[in-house]
């Protein structure tokens, strides 16, 4: 049996875009896409004032709007920025998550496509049911697809975007409450709908 110690979700609206990440250092905020911005400040409110630990961190498209300016300017230039493509790959915002933290305990990266939250969660509890750990955070986003790539990205475009992170525990401790593992119920186009309905159906309000 697992719990929810601690939780955050990060879901935009028209008042607020992008979250408020004011606590991370100017010249580091100014260079992380939305994704690393909402996973630097879901990672934060699970993670502060609490002992390191390992994280799982999953994502249908990844810093696919790093990934799209690192395209443009290779096609623009021929050349690609070492410092920029560092902020392209997968991993990039679970990175500056766990660097801001100064969480050396280690992470994984799920990429599973449409799957991602469902495989992401199940690779979190599976790490935690074995026991060589007693707490693990699991941390899903997506940011809105670059409309570049709307006309082949085979979703509705705008698509869903969110962030998630839960800090999961063996131990129930004061405030934490059982994790649902059970799939959630309905047909998703994306990762985040999925996460969404997690969201809305498991989480308190």
């Amino acid at each position: 049996m697992l719990y929810v110690k601690k939780f955050q979700t990060f879901i935009p609206t028209e008042e607020a875009p992008t979250p408020n990440v004011a606590f991370v250092p100017m010249l580091t905020r100014r260079r992380l896409s939305l994704l690393s911005k909402m996973v630097v400040f879901v990672s934060d409110a699970v993670s502060k004032e609490l002992p390191p630990c390992k994280v799982t961190f999953a994502s249908q498209y990844g810093e696919i709007s790093q990934q799209l300016k690192i395209s443009d300017n290779l096609l623009q230039t021929g050349n690609v920025s070492p410092a920029h493509f560092s902020l392209s790959v997968f991993n990039a915002s679970i990175a500056n998550a766990t660097i801001l933290e100064k969480n050396t305990a280690g992470y994984s990266a799920v990429f599973s496509g449409k799957e991602a939250f469902r495989t992401g969660l199940m690779d979190c509890a599976a790490a935690l049911e074995a026991g060589s750990e007693k707490e693990r955070i699991f941390i899903f986003a997506d940011e809105k697809i670059p409309e570049t790539y709307a006309p082949v990205a085979g979703v509705p475009y705008p698509n869903a975007y969110c962030a998630l992170a839960l800090r999961l525990s063996t131990e129930k401790t004061e405030g934490a409450f059982e994790l649902d593992l059970s799939p959630v119920a309905g047909k998703f186009d994306t990762a985040a709908d999925e996460a969404l309905e997690f969201i809305r159906t498991r989480l308190p309000a």
